[in-house]
């Protein structure tokens, strides 16, 4: 998917559309936060909050499924509008 995503920027306008922009730091940031989400409560698995860090997979599902409704919404599904 991150190989993909400068795709998105293809159409004319889609440059400077905020919520194709979005889009694509979003994509950009899933595997980082997925990663970030497995391995960081492991290294930090004596502290008593460590738990909390496992969220940041659900993070990163939350941002990518965000940034396609409000691009489906606003735009109609078109990356430049």
């Amino acid at each position: 998917m991150v190989m993909f995503s400068p795709m998105m920027f293809d159409a004319p306008g889609s440059d400077e559309n905020i919520y194709t922009q979005f889009l694509f730091f979003s994509v950009l940031a899933f595997p980082v936060l997925c990663l970030m989400g497995g391995i960081l409560p492991w290294v930090f698995k004596r502290h008593p909050k460590s738990i909390w860090l496992y969220g940041l997979s659900g993070l990163a599902i939350g941002l990518l499924i965000l940034a396609v409704v409000l691009l489906s919404v606003q735009c109609g599904g078109d990356f430049a509008c």
